[in-house]
């Protein structure tokens, strides 16, 4: 029997006995009673915990009239029926504290959307972000030479390299406000099933959709989940993504969906080192999942050429992805030497060494935390873009015991 159903046996004695000491009393006073009896209900309590509304959506485990008075929508039962599973739905220009709170397009968005989400307690340190749907106007993928760089400076004198506005969000985009001032980078395009942490304190956090006056299709369902200070799986500081509960899964950059790797990243997607493992490795699975900045892929031979523009400064390979500690099985006296990556292959490979190519498709490493970082300038070399689209990386990932 659980702890509500004896508290209800209790009340129902306390009720019976005061009916039968009673009986001879006028109606006022069985109105009194009746008055008493309905209080002595109202002190059964119960945690307001998570809960599974209808539709695969999260709630809260309210009463149902506290759930009615927080604006919130009643979908099933909890606390063994005492309670009702409360979700809470907002839209452009409204403000919630309330924890698991969703953040959905109304249909028809322009111009500012904006939705303020503030500490539902005294002790939140974290947001996350969970892109249920999250579909908006993609970067632009044009052409078209604007200006030239060198040395990453867009018009810089004597620059030599055509670059576009390819990668930029232009008409759409998508930011989190930070009260700490580490905001994630902004994004826009296709990131449905993707996922975003952000800190917070005591002050609020603003979710900003800043929308194009064209017709494309807008639409969104964000999941906000505030974690308190002392949560024990709290992201490690400076992650924009966060994975665990699993040896093996896929990463990527936002909007690989939408076929375009996104300009002014930094996107440093954690990984939780799972019991018993202590080494991780990556693998692109097809040719497609990993192109960035460069017509091959470097890493192991020439590493200054990825995430900077060479030595000269003619170079334009600065999108890259940096694997810290990174190293190839078949060749372990290369350990730590190299760790940043960019070009296209057909998998994380390192073309720099005389091997087999079949044998180079796999990059691990014993560094941790496991963590990679992925970092993109805010222009595409306009050469470059005919090697190909600039996707960005989708990476499978293993966790492994072996040399533990």
């Amino acid at each position: 029997m659980s702890i509500y159903d004896k508290l209800l046996l209790i009340i129902l004695f306390i009720g019976v006995g005061a009916v039968s000491a009673h009986r001879f009393n006028s109606l006022t006073n069985d109105t009194d009673r009746e008055g008493k009896l309905l209080s002595l209900f109202q002190i059964v309590r119960f945690p307001n915990e998570p809960c599974v509304a209808a539709a695969s959506k999260n709630g809260t485990c309210y009463t149902s009239d506290e759930c009615t008075s927080k604006g919130g929508t009643k979908s099933g039962s909890c606390a063994q029926g005492y309670g009702v599973c409360c979700t809470f739905t907002a839209t452009c220009g409204a403000t919630s504290s309330e924890n698991c709170t969703y953040f959905e397009s109304g249909g028809v968005d322009a111009g500012s959307c904006k939705l303020e989400i503030c500490p539902c307690g005294g002790n939140i340190c974290q947001l996350r972000l969970d892109f249920d749907q999250f579909l908006i106007a993609g970067p632009s993928t044009s052409l078209v030479a604007v200006s030239n760089h060198k040395e990453g400076v867009v018009g810089a004198a004597a620059a030599t390299k055509p670059v576009t506005l390819a990668s930029r969000c232009l008409t759409d985009t998508f930011s989190v406000t930070s009260p700490t001032g580490q905001s994630p980078p902004s994004i826009c395009g296709i990131n449905t099933g993707e996922h975003m942490y952000v800190d917070s304190t005591s002050a609020c956090n603003e979710l900003v959709f800043q929308l194009g006056s064209n017709s494309a299709v807008r639409q969104w369902s964000i999941k906000v989940t505030q974690y308190s200070c002392g949560y024990p799986n709290l992201a490690p500081d400076g992650c924009t993504q966060y994975f665990f509960g699993s040896n093996a899964d896929t990463i990527q950059t936002y909007n690989f969906a939408g076929g375009q790797h996104l300009a002014n990243q930094d996107q440093n997607i954690c990984i939780r080192r799972e019991r018993g493992n202590c080494r991780i490795c990556y693998s692109a699975d097809l040719p497609t999942d990993f192109m960035t900045s460069g017509k091959e892929l470097k890493a192991i031979g020439k590493p200054s050429e990825c995430c900077a523009y060479g030595a000269t400064g003619a170079g334009s390979q600065f999108d890259c992805l940096i694997i810290p500690g990174a190293l190839n099985p078949t060749m372990l006296s290369k350990q730590g030497m190299f760790d940043e990556f960019c070009g296209r292959s057909a998998g994380i490979q390192n073309t720099g060494e005389s091997v087999g190519a079949d044998l180079n498709k796999t990059v691990c490493s014993a560094r941790q935390p496991f963590s990679v970082r992925f970092l993109s300038d805010s222009f595409e070399v306009e050469e470059e873009i005919g090697f190909g689209p600039m996707v960005g990386f989708k990476l499978s990932y293993l966790q492994t015991s072996g040399g533990c």
